[in-house]
């Protein structure tokens, strides 16, 4: 009897792929389509594409709708942490509550023995524990925004395309008569926020913003920004002041409605304070261990040490200084290739 696998399907060609490798390897896969935009004509666009897909593929396909619960859990989120002065990470929050929360949930309800996803990562066993590789793809892996997941689900897991470089998945699709598919471009950006321009979307959502004073680092008065939603840490373009010399954000504070501005310099950290640390093995965690971690996707790797304070709190002591590191992002840790934690940037110095 076949095994059982529970894929999550957008109808792009990443979860289209990988339903076909999986199907290479003799998996029975249930295609789930989640709806989580409020964009109707995109919800249509997906749906349809997907159930396409699993007709040509001979899958059973569900629709299954949480655009109530998505706004409730994500959209409120990200809001919140805008107003805040922090910059958010929504995929971070997304993937364990929401996207493979209800994986999880469906693959239970269709007696599934795997959940899948055309996430570019893999699964490998270390230590009799599974844990999150970076996929083979370096300039596609996504292990960065997969952290939050926890060692049960691990367990669970299906990555097909991991092993594979985005042109070999386009190949594969085209090679079986998809070539509409192949030729399909990426998503980018963040996925309920349309053309990737959160303050107009902040706008659309009423959000307010009271305008107040750029300063220096000692509280010298620069000018005037226009609201502490429109800015985030390391920004150098739209400040609409002119100092003679390059000036970035390089704090936010909150209570005085200030953005402090410095030079690039300025932006460097040397400490960071995480919160909602998760790690896979809290044994692995050792502050004698040094580790490599990202703060932003596309930065390479810095080598650090980290002191575990209490079971949601960390102390990250990064051996090369960082520059714009911003409230509210992730910090991502790696032992090699292998993913052993992560968290929510809660402060830096």
């Amino acid at each position: 009897m076949k095994k059982k696998v529970l894929l999550g399907m957008s109808g792009g060609i990443d979860s289209s792929v990988a339903a076909m490798l999986l199907q290479d390897e003799g998996f029975e896969v249930i295609g789930i389509t989640f709806l989580f935009s409020e964009d109707k004509k995109s919800n249509t666009e997906i749906t349809n594409a997907a159930k396409t897909l699993a007709e040509k593929l001979k899958i059973k396909h569900i629709v299954a709708d949480f655009q109530t619960e998505f706004r409730d859990k994500i959209i409120s989120y990200f809001i919140k942490e805008y107003q805040n002065g922090r910059t958010p990470f929504p995929c971070a929050v997304c993937n364990p509550t929401m996207k493979f929360y209800y994986l999880e949930k469906f693959a239970e309800k269709e007696n599934c023995d795997f959940i899948a996803t055309g996430h570019y990562v893999q699964i490998k066993n270390y230590r009799d524990t599974n844990y999150i590789y970076e996929g083979v793809d370096k300039e596609k892996d996504q292990s960065f925004f997969l952290w939050g997941l926890n060692k049960n689900l691990l367990q669970k897991l299906k990555f097909p395309l991991g092993r594979y470089s985005k042109t070999e998945i386009r190949e594969i699709a085209k090679k079986r008569g998809f070539v509409k598919l192949s030729e399909k471009k990426d998503s980018l950006g963040i996925c309920f926020i349309e053309g990737n321009d959160y303050r107009k979307f902040l706008q659309k959502e009423g959000i307010i913003s009271v305008p107040g004073n750029f300063v220096n680092e000692k509280g010298d008065i620069l000018g005037k920004h226009n609201g502490i939603i429109n800015y985030t840490i390391g920004q150098r373009h739209g400040l609409g002041i002119n100092l003679n010399f390059p000036v970035f954000v390089s704090e936010i504070r909150l209570d005085q409605n200030e953005i402090v501005l410095g030079k690039y310099e300025e932006l460097y950290r040397s400490k960071i304070i995480l919160n909602n640390f998760q790690y896979v093995d809290i044994e692995e965690i050792k502050y004698e261990n040094t580790y490599a971690v990202k703060v932003r996707y596309r930065l390479q790797l810095t080598p650090c040490k980290i002191n575990i304070l209490n079971d949601q709190r960390a102390e990250v002591e990064l051996l090369n200084s960082e520059a714009m590191i911003a409230n509210g992002q992730t910090a991502v840790f790696y032992d090699g290739d292998r993913v052993v934690g992560g968290g929510f940037i809660e402060s830096s110095e």
